[in-house]
């Protein structure tokens, strides 16, 4: 019987009329199938994009609140195939007019009730789907009053200084400082408003980029006038300059005379290209001090008490000198 069947089927394939027959009656069992299936009652459970509006006025959103709730649904397997996509697309707008507020030390709290968000969905499916409930916990809103307050703006930056570079000054924002408006509890506590993190790299010249602020763990509605701001790395090459300075004698006996030898010392100093003309002689300053003569040594230290700030890496040569003393007649 096995091998009749076997040459029997095998026989339909050859018969195109038989093979229409018969795919024709497969097609029609399995769309009855389909349909049967379709027609059965389903649990299931959605992701449902939310968005929140009408938030209370004068106030700002201290915590985070869900963008989705997870619902269990039910209906017939036709329905779930066209309400399933909608809810999972189409976004829920949850109207906060009605929140009821509780006072909660310098804080307000509300709460939004899986209920109510239950409610809203099964007025927009008609009917067609049950909500048997929002799987999701009850939503806390935590409020603080909104304020705005000038606050100072801090660079910050990652950054190498390549060699024989140097920066000129301190790393600066314009503007400086941004009005900032968010919750009053963190803003009168704010000493600065950080940039995003710039990446500079090494560098070998000034540069400036427009940075925007990092004022996200402020709150989530809160914000900053302007929101970004240009941030200036001055970074210039270093050259090597030289002076020959006679040093200051301090605390010499009103009764000596006191030579130095050799009477001039070299300063040599590297200092930014922009500002080479800008710095001379006169910026530096070398002493030689008496009071730190010892006994059985004439030999002196070279100090040096001023020179300016860009300068860098000064050194001097000799860093002692050899006096001689003679009294004054």
């Amino acid at each position: 019987m096995a091998r009749e069947s076997f040459f029997s089927v095998k026989y339909i394939f050859k018969d195109r009329r038989k093979l229409t027959v018969f795919l024709i009656c497969v097609g029609l069992s399995l769309l009855s199938w389909v349909m049967i299936s379709l027609g059965k009652s389903y649990n299931t459970t959605i992701i449902v994009p939310v968005r929140y509006s009408n938030f209370p006025e004068n106030k700002t959103l201290l915590n985070s609140v869900p963008d989705y709730l997870a619902v269990n649904v039910e209906g017939t397997g036709y329905d779930l195939l066209q309400y399933d996509d909608r809810l999972e697309k189409d976004t829920l707008v949850i109207n906060l007019d009605n929140l009821k507020i509780s006072v909660l030390g310098d804080y307000q709290r509300g709460y939004l009730d899986p209920a109510i968000l239950g409610k809203s969905l099964q007025n927009r499916l008609n009917g067609a789907l049950a909500i048997n409930r929002v799987l999701s916990d009850s939503i806390e809103f935590l409020f603080d009053l909104k304020v705005s307050r000038v606050i100072a703006v801090k660079p910050v930056v990652n950054y190498k200084i390549a060699q024989g570079h140097t920066i000129l000054d301190s790393i600066s924002s314009d503007p400086s400082e941004v009005e900032v408006y968010g919750p009053l509890s963190v803003l009168d506590t704010l000493r600065f408003i950080p940039t995003e993190v710039i990446e500079a790299g090494e560098m070998m010249e000034a540069k400036e980029y427009r940075v925007t602020l990092n004022y996200h763990k402020l709150g989530n509605d809160a914000m900053a006038v302007p929101d970004s701001v240009s941030v200036s790395i001055p970074v210039d090459k270093l050259t090597e300059k030289r002076f020959m300075i006679i040093p200051d004698q301090h605390n010499v006996p009103d009764s000596l005379e006191m030579l130095v030898f050799p009477n001039a010392v070299e300063v040599t100093a590297h200092v930014p290209m922009s500002h080479y003309n800008d710095i001379g002689i006169e910026d530096f300053v070398l002493t030689i001090d008496y009071s730190q003569l010892h006994d059985g040594y004439k030999v002196l230290p070279v100090t040096l008490a001023e020179w300016p700030v860009i300068a860098r890496n000064v050194s001097l040569k000799p860093k002692n000198v050899e006096i001689v003393l003679s009294r004054r007649d």
